[in-house]
C-alpha cells in the first residue's frame, strides 16, 4: 500500500473511533507577560496583561476630569484604561504600573494589573489640542490599567462611613465579625497607601468596590511623588494613624521589602527604558515601609500582637 493510501487509511480509522482529543497547548504570552496563577476579579492576571499588551483598540473615548484618561474598547474579553504621558503629567502613568507591582508583592488581589504599552499616535486619534506627548518615532507610551467591570461607589469615604470603620480599627472598640472583611479591607488599603505615598485616595470617589461588593484599589498615578518631604510624609501617616488592627500576612510581607525584590519585582514591566520606579522613588518607598513598621511595632508593645494582628 502506497504511504498515501496508509494516511488515508489512518484518518478513516481515527474518524470511525471518534473524537480525537490533543492535549491543550500552552497560551503563548506577550514579552514581559510571566505566566502565573494569581487572579484579579476571577480572571487570570497572565490572561489580563497578555490582553492588555496585544489586543487591538477597537473604540476609544475620554473617561478622565482631572487627567488625560483613555476607555479602550479592545478585540477581546479585556477592556483597558490608558493612562499616557501628558505634558501636565509626564511620568505619573508610570504610578500606575508600579502601584500594581508593589500589590504583587503584599500578594493583595484588589489592585487592577496594569503594564506598559506604546502605540502609534495615529491609532488613538487624538485632537491637534491634546495634552499628550508624542515621542519623536511617533508613537505614545502609557499605562495599560485593566478595565474592572461592573465598578460601584463603596461610600467609605463620606464621613459617616469613616467615622463607622475608624472604630472597628481603634483598640478598645469592637469589631463585629460581619465588619471583619470590609475593615480588614480598609486597613490594607490604608497601609499600601502609606508606603507608596498615595496622598490623594479620600479625594472622592477613589475607593469603589466591584461587583462582589470587595474594594478595588485603584487610581494610583499621584503615587510615588518625588521630592516625597516630611511634609508629606507626615500626611500619609496621619492616615495610617487612623489604623491599629492590621492583617498579619501584609504587614510580614512589607518587613520583607528591600531593594533587591523591588528591583526585581519592576523589571518585570516590558519597558525597560522607562522602569516603572526610578532609584530615588524606590529609596521613599523604603523609607515609608521604615516609618510604618515602627509603627505597627509600636502598636504591638502597647497592645500585643494579637489585638494589633486581627486579620490574618
Amino acid at each position: 500500500m502506497s504511504s498515501r493510501r496508509l494516511v488515508a487509511a489512518a484518518v478513516v480509522a481515527l474518524s470511525l473511533a471518534g473524537p480525537c482529543f490533543v492535549a491543550a497547548q500552552p497560551v503563548a504570552t506577550a514579552p514581559g507577560v510571566a505566566p502565573t496563577s494569581r487572579r484579579f476579579g476571577g480572571v487570570r492576571e497572565d490572561h489580563i496583561l497578555n490582553q492588555l499588551v496585544t489586543a487591538r483598540i477597537l473604540r476609544r473615548r475620554q473617561v478622565g476630569s482631572t487627567s488625560v484618561n483613555l476607555y479602550l474598547h479592545l478585540d477581546g474579553d479585556v477592556d483597558a484604561a490608558f493612562k499616557p504621558r501628558t505634558q501636565t503629567h509626564p511620568e505619573n502613568y508610570r504610578g500606575e504600573i508600579a502601584a500594581f507591582r508593589i500589590g504583587r508583592l503584599l500578594s493583595l488581589d484588589r489592585v487592577p494589573p496594569a503594564i506598559s504599552r506604546a502605540f502609534p499616535a495615529s491609532a488613538l486619534h487624538l485632537s491637534a489640542q491634546t495634552l499628550v506627548t508624542i515621542e519623536r518615532d511617533s508613537t505614545v507610551r502609557g499605562a495599560m490599567i485593566y478595565w474592572v467591570p461592573a465598578l460601584r461607589d463603596s461610600r467609605i469615604d463620606q464621613e459617616r462611613e469613616r467615622r463607622r470603620w475608624a472604630s472597628w480599627l481603634r483598640q478598645g472598640d469592637r469589631l463585629e465579625p460581619d465588619s471583619a472583611t470590609r475593615a480588614e479591607e480598609i486597613s490594607t488599603l490604608i497601609v499600601f497607601d502609606a508606603l507608596i505615598g498615595n496622598w490623594d485616595r479620600w479625594s472622592g470617589q477613589n475607593v469603589p468596590m466591584d461587583a462582589s461588593g470587595h474594594l478595588v484599589y485603584r487610581d494610583h498615578n499621584e503615587a510615588f511623588s518625588e521630592p516625597f518631604g516630611e511634609r508629606m510624609l507626615q500626611g500619609v501617616m496621619r492616615n495610617l494613624r487612623q489604623v491599629q488592627r492590621f492583617s498579619r500576612s501584609v504587614i510580614t510581607r512589607v518587613r520583607g521589602l528591600s531593594d533587591a525584590s523591588i528591583r526585581a519585582e519592576m523589571s518585570l514591566d516590558p519597558d525597560s527604558v522607562h522602569p516603572p520606579l526610578t532609584n530615588v522613588q524606590i529609596a521613599s518607598v523604603l523609607h515609608r515601609r521604615d516609618a510604618l513598621v515602627a509603627y505597627v511595632n509600636e502598636l504591638v508593645h502597647r497592645y500585643g500582637e494579637t489585638s494589633v494582628y486581627a486579620f490574618p
